[in-house]
């Protein structure tokens, strides 16, 4: 059976303390999972306790020697992938150059010429994202906003 390494005093106080008094529950739930393992419990028991996969504790116990208490947090995920590739997102910044008012229109024509339904908030996310990275239609927007702000703040 597999079990955590033996833990200094100095660790077993860390999750200790981690267990009782972490703002976050599952983080709290793996530093116990590692104190129990400590203990002699092994990752079936420990899985069932907690209604986890004995794969995830086996995870944790693996992380612990080569991360730490960095190991025990949830790592950031990537999140949905884009709706649109970037040829799509190409053909969207033409008809935004089409249709500069009208993003029902750029949606429509989105969707005839690809098939993908999107919302009139994607396309506002999509030139978000290309003003905020310098790509794109509205890549000067941000400056010419502080200007004419600044200008105008001036008079």
């Amino acid at each position: 059976m597999k079990y955590v390494a033996p833990l200094r005093d100095d660790e077993i106080q860390t999750l200790h303390d981690m267990h009782r008094y972490h703002p976050s529950r599952r983080a709290r739930l793996r530093a116990h999972s590692l104190l129990l393992s400590h203990r002699g419990y092994s990752i079936p028991r420990i899985a069932r306790f907690y209604q986890v996969d004995r794969r995830s504790v086996s995870a944790w116990i693996d992380r612990w020697p080569t991360m730490g208490l960095v190991g025990l947090y949830d790592q950031p995920s990537s999140g949905r992938p884009p709706l649109l590739n970037e040829a799509e997102q190409h053909k969207v910044c033409d008809y935004l150059q089409q249709y500069p008012k009208d993003l029902k229109q750029v949606v429509q024509a989105l969707e005839q010429e690809t098939t993908k339904r999107v919302s009139t908030k994607t396309i506002k996310r999509l030139i978000k994202k290309n003003a905020m990275s310098g790509n794109g239609s509205g890549k000067d927007q941000p400056k010419r906003l502080i200007h004419t702000s600044m200008s105008e703040a001036t008079r």
